[in-house]
């Protein structure tokens, strides 16, 4: 009913001690639109004036839900009942590979219920959806867990058909999961995302972002590449247990069914999977070009310019790569140049007795590589690290110079 609206519009106006000019003055709605709705005379207020109110009240989590859900036109239907039987995640297209041990880990971090926001960071392209879409199905499938899946990439993204206030209402105390996939901090209401979390004591939040959206409480969970083969290794049994070769292998037989990895070919399918770091999406993009040439070609592409055979797909490697490289400050991107190169790898001592740097200072310079993907682990070694060879293709040294 609007007069209910109008009368719960003038009882949180008068809790603020706002005047009618005040609030119109916080909302920019017109001090006669705000009268007319107290008094009863509008009936159909728009939905954008109704948002306009609730932000110069300052309503947030379920009384913002509460008050926009009063002041809905009857044509919009009532968002609980909208949303009452949400869509599941999206089906995956195909097997997740070699990420046994990050799904097994995400689950566990969402289980505990010590961490309710958990914030999946690395490079574009290493996976961050991928990984993120087969837990929320796990959590979908084992039942007992509402799950909600919102894609800032997807035209009914239900963030904005929804928006946090009204998901705090609709999710009340039951246990929940929201996923959001691939909203960057910046496009995020992190105060209503905490004002979500506190009143929804059942809801675990799982995010994919570029970087840690830095809530309080929020855990950050650096996603890798896949394993790629190690120097030297060009057995072909050897090599069919290596994640990123499987990725490799599964995605070429779309284009050219049968192929194999033998003798013939070992040698340069693990050298190419080495060569673009094991990202999914340029073994991806990569494996489109078998279509038209020998592994040995494709790998000499790569040698020369590993971003050229990539440049079709969007956003294209070297893209990906400098928006990473742009979220470090000039100091570090110097750091990260004279690290460049060095192929055995290098330690956290290291960069202190390279750079001169105190241990702690290079401690936090590579915790932050590792956040933005542009560092990983050196083989099982978890105390030396290696820089991306396509990292090292950028030619950072070459751009500080200039």
């Amino acid at each position: 009913m609007q007069r209910n609206f109008g009368e719960l519009l003038k009882a949180h106006r008068a809790k603020r001690g706002a005047t009618q000019r005040q609030l119109a003055d916080l909302s920019t709605v017109s001090i006669r639109a705000i009268r007319d709705l107290e008094s009863g005379r509008a009936h159909r207020p728009r939905r954008d004036t109704v948002r306009l109110i609730a932000d110069g009240l300052g309503l947030r989590g379920r009384e913002r839900a509460a008050f926009e859900a009063a002041g809905a036109h009857p044509a919009d239907g009532d968002f609980r009942l909208r949303c009452a039987d949400p869509a599941p995640p999206p089906a995956p297209l195909d097997a997740l590979l070699g990420r046994d041990e990050e799904v097994a880990a995400v689950h566990e971090l969402l289980a505990a219920g010590s961490h309710r926001l958990v914030t999946i960071t690395g490079l574009g392209g290493v996976g961050k959806s991928r990984l993120a879409q087969e837990v929320a199905v796990g959590a979908h499938e084992s039942g007992g867990v509402l799950v909600l899946w919102s894609s800032a990439t997807s035209h009914q993204d239900l963030l904005r058909t929804t928006g946090l206030g009204e998901l705090a209402v609709l999710v009340g105390d039951r246990p929940a999961l929201l996923v959001l996939d691939g909203h960057p901090a910046d496009r995020v209401r992190l105060d209503d995302l905490a004002v979500l979390l506190r009143e929804c004591r059942g809801l675990r939040v799982l995010a994919t972002a570029p970087a840690p959206f830095g809530l309080p409480g929020e855990r950050v969970f650096p996603l890798s590449p896949l394993a790629v083969p190690d120097a030297g290794v060009d057995d072909p049994g050897a090599l069919a247990a290596v994640p990123s070769v499987r990725l490799l292998v599964r995605e070429v037989r779309q284009v050219r069914p049968g192929f194999t990895v033998d003798r013939t070919t070992a040698a340069d399918v693990a050298a190419l999977c080495r060569r673009l770091d094991g990202i999914p999406a340029a073994l991806e993009a990569a494996a489109c070009w078998f279509l038209v040439y020998e592994p040995a070609d494709v790998l000499e592409h790569v040698r020369t310019d590993p971003f050229a055979l990539t440049a079709d797909h969007r956003p294209g490697l070297r893209d990906t790569l400098d928006s990473a490289v742009r979220g470090l400050d000039d100091a570090e991107v110097s750091l990260l140049a004279r690290l460049t190169g060095l192929d055995a790898g290098w330690s956290i001592g290291d960069v202190a007795v390279l750079t001169g740097i105190p241990a702690a200072a290079g401690a936090r310079f590579v915790r932050r590589l590792v956040l933005h993907g542009l560092v990983r682990p050196a083989g099982q070694d978890r105390t030396r690290f290696r820089t991306l060879d396509l990292v090292n293709a950028l030619g950072l040294g070459e751009r500080i110079a200039v």
